[in-house]
């Protein structure tokens, strides 16, 4: 089945430190490759966004800092701060297996076993399928490490 998707609308003005692919409509030849896949998938899924720090100005470091972390949330569960998500071995994910990062992405569970806080949206990722989180985690793992 092929259906035409229509372009992104944007109700609000995009800034221009969002990163290149984020309003960019992935076509079928893209997303069939791997990389490509997942590059779209943390884009809609903004988890960019949350795992990125903002700067100096309240505008997100997608230049130096993507994946970084270190972004502060406040709401009824307290406080969370958005972990690293790129390869960095310490500072990162770069040790987690392919398995434990599925956990966090589809349960909220990190690799130490403690339960992720909001607004980690784990319940909403929890149906995605095999071959998209296989795509995100093959993404994840090309994101430079940063520390």
């Amino acid at each position: 089945m092929h259906r035409e998707t229509p372009a992104p609308e944007y109700k609000i003005s995009l800034k221009p430190e969002m990163p290149t692919y984020a309003g960019k409509q992935a076509t079928e030849a893209e997303l069939a490759d791997k990389l490509a896949r997942g590059r779209y998938l943390l884009t809609i899924a903004h988890c960019l966004e949350c795992h990125t720090p903002e700067g100096r100005s309240v505008v997100h470091d997608f230049a130096d800092a993507s994946g970084k972390g270190g972004r502060t949330f406040r709401g009824p569960w307290g406080e969370s701060v958005s972990p690293n998500i790129t390869s960095d071995p310490a500072a990162g994910i770069g040790q987690w297996s392919d398995d434990e990062i599925k956990r966090a992405i589809t349960q909220g569970v990190a690799r130490d076993g403690r339960k992720l806080k909001p607004p980690m949206a784990y319940a909403g990722y929890a149906t995605m399928t095999a071959q998209d989180l296989d795509a995100i985690v093959a993404f994840v793992r090309t994101l430079p490490p940063k520390s």
